[in-house]
């Protein structure tokens, strides 16, 4: 049975985090950043990324400094134990396959057509030798999934810390469709200045908030389930450092041009396969009442 939710430290959490988001993002925009093609070789996007770790380490504040728990009793306090690796390999597996499932649904629902040869890519990059469709499917493919998720835990762990580690658990005292449905709300709109100024749904500032809070909740449950049942933000890290490598790597260079409110890993086909794969990772985990291992 879940513990009464505790109100002090979660209202803490979110009124530290936002705001310290919100003014460095906004600073970083009143500095003149913006999501064209350019802004990953500019110095903006490690600012970017350190952004990251602001709930993980607000998160870490809260529980030392107003709940008052020990050094020792933050690991289990924040989830902060890696658990069995089997989930670990399970996401290199998984993370791929799911994106394929995205894109393969974009392209059904003709939103989308391939571009095997990357050519965009190739344009953005300044590269004159034309990838072609067997290095995309033996090489860049394999590698996303195999170094991806490990650069990109780095950066999702912050992030994990604080959404998984942190607020889940606090909030599992409202039941589980509340605590999921609130906690993805309010991830969602922790990505809103970034949205707003272009990130992911260009030109879409108001549907792409809603849309990220869609997104938030339906990817969320996956990532609750697992964290819950392994009892780990550090795996729901590498879960989300998967995540990222294939929604930021080779699936929307594969797919050029996809309507960023349609289709794609962002889109209403990324929420429809998160949700149908966070239902999956219910039932399966529901069934499997012994311990992990």
């Amino acid at each position: 049975m879940s513990e009464p939710v505790r109100w002090k430290p979660i209202f803490l959490f979110l009124a530290l985090t936002f705001p310290v988001t919100f003014g460095v993002e906004l600073a970083l925009i009143h500095s003149g950043i913006r999501f064209g093609g350019d802004v990953l070789q500019s110095a903006h996007v490690l600012w970017l990324l350190a952004t990251m770790w602001i709930p993980g380490l607000v998160a870490l504040f809260v529980a030392k400094g107003v709940e008052r728990l020990s050094w020792a009793g933050l690991v289990d306090g924040l989830l902060l134990r890696p658990g069995s690796a089997r989930p670990y390999f399970l996401t290199i597996i998984l993370a791929p396959l799911i994106f394929a499932a995205i894109y393969g649904l974009t392209w059904a629902l003709g939103l989308a057509e391939p571009d095997p040869t990357l050519s965009t890519l190739t344009q953005a990059t300044g590269n004159t030798d034309q990838i072609s469709p067997r290095e995309v499917f033996t090489v860049l493919l394999p590698l996303s999934a195999l170094i991806g998720p490990i650069i990109n835990f780095l950066f999702g762990l912050g992030e994990e810390i604080g959404w998984r580690g942190f607020l889940l658990p606090r909030l599992m005292g409202l039941g589980k469709v509340r605590a999921y449905s609130l906690l993805g709300i309010l991830w969602g709109l922790w990505h809103a200045p970034l949205i707003w100024t272009g990130f992911n749904y260009p030109g879409h500032p108001v549907g792409g908030i809603l849309m990220m809070c869609l997104l938030s909740t339906a990817l969320g449950i996956f990532l609750n389930e697992m964290t819950l049942y392994y009892r780990s933000a550090l795996l729901a890290g590498f879960i989300h450092g998967a995540v990222n490598a294939q929604g930021y790597g080779i699936w929307p260079w594969l797919f050029p041009n996809v309507h960023p409110l349609l289709g794609g890993g962002s889109g209403l086909t990324g929420v429809a396969v998160w949700l149908v794969v966070g239902w999956a990772a219910m039932k399966i985990l529901a069934r499997d009442s012994d311990q992990p291992v």
